[in-house]
């Protein structure tokens, strides 16, 4: 068997800490890793082997799985991933999360890898046709803790086979969902994503973020010039609809994008009592 891996992933060896992200690659045929201790359901193969660019062969000495904890502190089960010896970089085949995606989009450096309308694999450019997995790799403790605390909504979406939104919510308000129950209040819990503008409005907003109320499903949407507007802007925001309201935002989700993710956003959520 012979398998191949593409130049970009050959080319970033002057970059530090690649032995330790994934890498997403329009170039490679198989997900692929040289990191034994990163896999679950291990089973030994012979007779493999991975040619890079210049003709280097690499033995493929094994298969297995791989867990990985997503931007959204979900867990993603990855199958089929071959143990390559020598291997650098630790590669995801563009084409296979194709194959088993509802779509992919590219947008702005961002990568989104979506199953219905849920983005469940994200990564960020890199170089061409090359992306960095927005996301790490769980050892077999990390992976049973992670999967014991993570969000129940998203484990009952794993768990029926990635089911739409929609679906969801019918079985949540038939009580069908143990540890899931719908949301009681307005913004008990506020989504919010950032998107770029298909073209510059007049006043120069490149960008618009959009806070959603998880229990009314009422949408906001702001126009931005920049990403790093996002914090300020949910200030705006949080004023406006608590006083509209009566109520306070308990809980924040995001993709947990670097407009979210700064020391100020979280201790003001921090002080004000916010859960991320």
């Amino acid at each position: 068997m012979m398998e191949m891996f593409s130049e970009a992933s050959t080319t970033m060896e002057g970059r530090k800490g690649f032995a330790d992200i994934w890498l997403i690659d329009s170039g490679a045929t198989y997900h692929m890793t040289s990191r034994r201790e990163w896999f679950h359901n291990y089973e030994p193969i012979s007779g493999g082997s991975v040619y890079s660019c210049n003709d280097h062969a690499l033995e493929i000495v094994g298969v297995g799985t791989i867990k990985l904890k997503m931007y959204d502190g979900t867990i993603k089960i990855v199958r089929d991933v071959q143990h390559v010896k020598g291997l650098k970089k630790n590669l995801l085949s563009y084409g296979l999360l194709d194959n088993s995606a509802s779509k992919i989009e590219t947008w702005d450096g961002i990568m989104k890898v979506f199953h219905g309308a849920l983005v469940v694999m994200k990564g960020e450019k890199i170089a061409a046709n090359l992306y960095m997995l927005k996301g790490e790799t769980l050892h077999e403790v990390e992976a049973f803790v992670a999967s014991c605390s993570s969000d129940p909504a998203m484990l009952w979406h794993q768990k029926l086979g990635h089911m739409s939104e929609q679906g969801m919510k019918v079985l949540v308000e038939q009580n069908l969902l143990p540890g899931l129950t719908k949301r009681q209040t307005v913004l008990e819990l506020v989504h919010s994503d950032v998107w770029q503008a298909p073209v510059t409005s007049l006043g120069g907003a490149k960008y618009f973020v959009s806070f959603i109320d998880d229990y009314s499903r009422r949408c906001w949407v702001y126009p931005i010039k920049k990403k790093a507007d996002v914090f300020s802007t949910f200030k705006v925001f949080k004023a406006r609809v608590e006083l509209d309201s009566g109520n306070k935002i308990k809980c924040f989700r995001s993709d947990n994008g670097g407009e979210y993710t700064s020391d100020e956003f979280d201790d003001f959520c921090r002080n004000e009592g916010i859960k991320r």
